[in-house]
């Protein structure tokens, strides 16, 4: 059984997109919160904006309750998310600006490149990034399976 030529060309191609998308994420972490780990930006992200208990962030991240409870409390120490009554958590002030803070600088980061294009490959590069966007979303409410790694 042979693969539709296009469909081989797609898989590396999407490959190298989505590494140079992980290394821009990692390089605007790097630039807004170099003492914010990854695995503490997991957390972060996981959080979001809708208080998550302990159990519940090690289900969506694959983790242990106790890796996602001590996270959270070291998150908590430095004021990034804070504990409600409930024993839930909820991104504090300081967390809410880090992600954003990211955010604006991949922005930024993603603008520099786009200017770096042929001004006739810029509307196809942002089209191209929101048809990717309509379709990796989706696979986000999928759950996932616990991998070995």
């Amino acid at each position: 059984m042979s693969v539709e030529p296009e469909r081989a060309e797609a898989s590396p191609a999407a490959e190298h997109v989505a590494e140079a998308m992980i290394k821009l994420w990692q390089q605007a972490h790097e630039d807004v919160a170099p003492t914010v780990s990854e695995e503490q930006m997991r957390v972060l992200l996981a959080v979001g904006s809708e208080p998550t208990d302990p159990d519940r962030m090690a289900r969506d991240l694959c983790v242990s309750a106790s890796w996602a409870t001590r996270l959270l409390d070291r998150l908590e120490q430095r004021a990034l998310v804070r504990r409600l009554p409930s024993g839930e958590f909820c991104l504090a002030g300081a967390g809410k600006c880090v992600l954003e803070a990211t955010r604006q600088r991949r922005r930024q980061l993603l603008e520099q490149t786009l200017v770096t294009a042929a001004p006739a490959d810029r509307p196809v590069l942002r089209d191209t990034f929101n048809q990717l966007y309509g379709a990796v979303s989706p696979l986000a409410r999928v759950p996932r399976s616990r991998s070995p790694l």
